[in-house]
């Protein structure tokens, strides 16, 4: 605690510097932390803290103020009071480690871990306190633990539980890629995860088993890798859909054994197309997306990627080189994560059976963390589809039948239509279908040009499977009847309507822009697969919480309605100057536990509607009124309407540290003054730096298009790990 006025705090600030710069590296695994304060900028928070003059330095332990010294003092002094106030704190850890040991089940931390379950058997719990999973579990575990405890003790069999926000490194030591995880140790040896239903039932009849498997040996046996059942990394599933995971997650076991794959299910997943599933994969033949029984066969000029079938290993030094040509999917990876390990066979078979058609790599996190930050990497696995500078997130099922049936949909060829038939089954899949409309007999540099151009962007973005090529004058009316345009005409048809490109069919901008802004409907449902997208492309988010359960009129009704709200608004800001507002809707039902957590919306307030800004960390739920946005056409036309004129008071779920940036904030302004000197010099010198920045920026980034990660976007779907 100091102040930058403070003659004594300036004199002790590289005193106090060398000491720290002394201990930190070696007491950052004992989770040490240190810090300093400008009570200058934060007199009442230092007044809090008891600081009586300055310089002040207070040692804290679970938000509490335990050890305190003030003054210039030396070197030795400060390295000798850190000492002391570490070696305190570990003395009272231990101590209260040992009175939680008497509990049934014991509270265990980086302190006391190590003394209790290296030996013996333990099950052990492992949780975060926000986690919604853990918190509906927590009265099953105590009720088990507590009937169980006494009578497991005799056979030498315990059970604890560890804070995994409190203890990082541990939960990663013990394989917790997920809250709430529940594994199994013998002598400190990882033996298994606890694969069951976390109820009382279910873990007591686990549990009770536990003493027939330690005598008979089994626990002492090498643990297989198992298909781990990702449910708690989401919190839309119920019960119902939790033991449907579990018989598939049987059933994927069994598949296991014969084909190396591993499964992800996930109850937001979306189903597989059958025809596609069907198919025949193998190395040597391109496998080919079915259209209403129609196998497109007519690409035979395809690149040809991953010649050797083998995945490739990405690294800082050539991932820029390797991934700047073709298609590349991707793993990020831990070696520690227990799903990493149940994915890499599966991994090494997929680059395998799709020899020749797509670039497969990997990367190490542990070894390249900083190219997986850039990356937006949150969690292991994860899997991304990359295009030379495009990026997609895969988020299905991770074994090898979903991966392939990924690839097959990504690297689809676009459909040459035969008759208006193949537009109106294409029209049925999806939402948005892109007609290109030219004259196969038309040989111009003009027309070829262009219908290359547009295949190569739509492959690009991964829109190929809604691209048709219309090769006939014939067809072109049949597909644009209302066409007044010469051929070639690239149009997108949605929502009733035909939307046509404007631009210069040759130029890759244009019509990489033009595929972006047009690949949505104007109500597109949201789901794993465009969440990032809808979340992140626009400056506003209307989101639409319906209930799938009141019946199809119900969702017609309000669907209905919020197409209404979203036409009326996109007529009263047609200027191109406004910001832009996108309008989804989303099964409540499948995302129950993300629109309560983040939202804070309850069941009983369906429908409801949410406005959200991603990129602000914010979002709105009450109109001026403060009463919840009214779920009509007016009611949600005013409410966006207000929001962007800031009239409507925004929520917000940053957390503890986003907030503290707030105050690093403050903090610089002191900096860049006893820096700079002047506030004129400030704002000429940070404008040259920004410049500077953004170019270099770019220049690192290859031009690709990057985000932040927003307290509200879709990554609160996924765990912490």
């Amino acid at each position: 605690h100091f102040s930058p006025i403070c003659p004594h705090c300036r004199t002790f600030k590289p005193k106090w510097d060398n000491a720290v710069s002394a201990r930190a590296e070696q007491l950052v695994d004992q989770d040490v932390h240190f810090g300093e304060l400008d009570c200058y900028q934060n007199y009442k928070l230092c007044q809090q803290n008891g600081v009586t003059a300055w310089p002040a330095v207070i040692a804290f332990r679970d938000g509490k103020r335990y050890a305190y010294t003030e003054g210039d003092k030396s070197e030795q002094d400060s390295l000798d009071f850190i000492d002391q106030a570490v070696k305190d704190a570990a003395d009272a850890q231990q101590q209260q480690g040992a009175r939680k040991y008497r509990q049934n089940s014991v509270v265990l931390d980086a302190a006391n871990y190590t003394q209790h379950a290296n030996s013996g058997v333990w099950l052990v719990k492992h949780y975060s306190p926000f986690c919604p999973h853990c918190n509906r579990m927590k009265p099953e575990w105590i009720k088990m633990t507590d009937e169980l405890a006494t009578d497991l003790a005799a056979d030498g069999i315990l059970f604890g539980e560890v804070n995994c926000l409190d203890n990082r490194k541990l939960c990663e030591t013990n394989l917790v890629d997920g809250f709430p995880t529940i594994n199994l140790f013998v002598d400190g040896r990882f033996v298994e995860e606890m694969m069951v239903k976390y109820t009382y039932e279910d873990m007591k009849e686990y549990a009770a088993k536990l003493p027939k498997r330690l005598s008979n040996g089994e626990l002492n046996k090498t643990p297989e890798i198992v298909v781990a059942n990702d449910n708690r990394d989401w919190d839309d599933a119920g019960d119902n859909d939790l033991a449907k995971q579990q018989a598939q997650q049987q059933e994927q076991q069994n598949v296991a054994k014969d084909d190396g794959s591993a499964a992800n299910d996930n109850p937001l997943a979306e189903k597989p197309n059958a025809d596609a599933n069907n198919a025949e994969a193998d190395g040597s033949n391109k496998k080919n997306v079915e259209l209403g029984g129609a196998v497109d066969n007519k690409h035979d000029d395809a690149q040809v990627y991953n010649a050797e079938g083998v995945s490739v290993v990405l690294t800082e030094e050539n991932f820029a080189e390797k991934t700047a040509k073709g298609p590349w999917f991707i793993k990020f990876y831990a070696d520690w994560c227990p799903h990493c390990q149940q994915l890499a066979p599966v991994w090494e078979k997929l680059a395998d059976t799709v020899k020749g058609r797509i670039n497969i790599g990997q990367v190490n996190c542990e070894q390249t963390g900083s190219l997986c930050s850039k990356h937006g990497v949150q969690g292991y696995p994860t899997l991304k589809m990359l295009w030379e500078g495009e990026t997609s997130d895969y988020k299905g099922s991770r074994d090898l039948e979903n991966l392939l049936d990924y690839v097959d949909r990504i690297m689809s060829h676009p459909i040459d239509a035969e008759s208006v038939d193949d537009l109106h089954r294409m029209q049925k899949e999806h939402e948005v279908v892109f007609v290109f409309a030219h004259d196969a007999k038309d040989s111009s540099a003009r027309t070829t040009t262009a219908l290359a151009r547009v295949k190569t962007n739509a492959k690009k973005l991964f829109l190929s499977k809604q691209l048709l090529i219309a090769g006939t004058t014939e067809l072109a009316r049949q597909t644009l009847p209302d066409l007044n345009q010469t051929l070639p005409v690239l149009a997108a048809l949605k929502d009733g309507k035909v939307t046509t490109f404007g631009g210069l069919l040759t130029s890759d901008d244009e019509l990489r822009e033009w595929f972006y802004a047009e690949r949505f409907s104007m109500l597109p449902e949201l789901s794993r697969e465009n969440a990032d997208a809808l979340f992140y492309d626009s400056d506003y988010l209307v989101l639409a919480v319906l209930d799938s359960s009141q019946g199809l009129d119900y969702m017609k009704h309000y669907r209905d309605v919020v197409r209404s709200a979203a036409v009326m608004h996109q007529r009263g800001t047609n200027d191109g100057k406004s910001a832009t507002v996108r309008f989804s809707w989303v099964d409540g039902t499948k995302w129950e536990g993300y629109i309560e957590r983040v939202f804070r919306i309850r069941r009983a307030s369906w429908p409801a509607v949410i406005i959200a800004q991603p990129n602000e960390d914010k979002y709105y739920v009450a109109d001026t009124r403060g009463q919840p946005i009214e779920p009509s056409k007016m009611g949600i036309f005013m409410a966006v309407r207000d929001a962007m004129a800031g009239r409507l008071r925004s929520e917000s779920n940053k957390s503890i540290i986003m907030r503290a940036v707030n105050v690093v904030g403050g903090a610089a302004k002191s900096v860049c003054l006893a820096l700079f000197g002047s506030p004129l010099r400030i704002l000429v010198s940070l404008t040259l730096i920004a410049i500077l920045g953004y170019f270099a920026l770019r220049r690192g980034r290859g031009g690709g298009r990057r985000r932040r990660l927003s307290t509200i976007g879709p990554e609160n779907l996924v765990k912490a790990d």
